[in-house]
């Protein structure tokens, strides 16, 4: 084992992004269809609440265009991104710039990346652990306390401080992990002998971590039995969650904070997982479904359907 390489940590942009920041520099950044309503030679130099903010801010609203008058007239925000009814039922403002989007939300997050985002750290911390034999992709950050085993990281990745990445662990690129997540311990496999102890099973796996994931802080990740655990490119998992060995998850899921995932779980791509829910080991759930806050999930759960409830129960339309 061998410590950091001590080199100075850097970020990525260190020169800094504008401060001023033009309507159509936004225009640009929301990568979507945005008329313009009001002065387009108007400039920002902050993100702020849509509640508190002042002429140099640019905020976003969202919500039903009932509220619209209310809420985007009383804003001071001089740059607004909202949908097309929204800005019908404000009617003309003189003293604000509407960006009109089919997604504020959206739009708005592009505008933050884009401006006003942190840069991106590199280099390795000088007290982080890493294996002689670890392969570490190029821009990658590692952080303090972290230790590397004999794994794979990828290009543009930021290794957050006391993450642990066990032997057999590969992680994609431009991935976040979290401070304090564990990817790659034991898996919980165990057998009850003839005299009633526990025996466990060796995980002899690793974990296949793919491009764009997020593992949040506290995460633990167990390593497959034989095979890989995998997690799918693009999907995001919040604090505190926990998967077990073996499970396969698909590309830009979302599995919110502290839900439970036993082992062997299938999950399809872009499912949602709401928080504190559970999963019982061996189920499958489809391509595009939603698990509800709170559920206890004991049986497959379809393709593109929303479950909930003690056990979990598919939702029933309304006709």
């Amino acid at each position: 084992m061998q410590s950091g390489s001590g080199m100075n940590v850097r970020h990525e942009g260190e020169s800094g992004r504008p401060q001023v920041i033009t309507v159509l520099d936004m225009v640009e950044a929301v990568r979507m269809p945005c008329d313009i309503i009001g002065r387009s030679d108007r400039t920002v130099s902050r993100p702020a609440p849509i509640s508190d903010s002042a002429p140099e801010c640019v905020s976003f609203y969202s919500k039903s265009a009932e509220n619209a008058s209310c809420v985007i007239g009383a804003s001071r925000a001089g740059v607004i991104l909202c949908a097309p009814e929204s800005a019908v039922a404000v009617g003309a403002c003189d003293d604000r710039t509407m960006l009109l989007v089919s997604n504020p939300r959206l739009a708005f997050i592009r505008v933050m990346n884009a401006f006003f985002a942190p840069e991106k750290p590199v280099g390795i911390h000088p007290t982080a652990v890493i294996h002689p034999e670890a392969e570490l992709g190029e821009r990658v950050y590692i952080g303090p306390f972290c230790y590397i085993g004999k794994a794979s990281i990828g290009a543009d990745t930021v290794i957050d401080g006391h993450a642990y990445i066990y032997d057999g662990v590969r992680v994609g690129k431009r991935c976040v992990v979290q401070a304090n997540a564990v990817v790659g311990s034991k898996g919980f496999g165990l057998e009850r002998n003839e005299v009633g102890a526990f025996e466990a099973l060796p995980h002899l796996g690793g974990v296949d971590v793919g491009d764009d994931v997020l593992i949040s802080s506290g995460v633990v990740i167990a390593r497959g039995t034989f095979g890989d655990t995998v997690i799918g490119a693009g999907t995001k998992i919040d604090p505190l969650t926990q998967i077990s060995h073996n499970v396969v998850v698909g590309r830009d899921c979302g599995i919110c904070a502290s839900v439970v995932i036993a082992g062997s779980v299938e999950i399809g791509e872009r499912a949602w997982i709401s928080f504190c829910a559970s999963v019982r080991n061996g189920i499958s759930i489809g391509a595009g479904a939603t698990v509800g806050m709170g559920a206890v999930v004991t049986r497959d759960v379809p393709p593109g359907t929303t479950v909930y409830g003690v056990p979990a129960r598919e939702r029933q339309s309304v006709s």
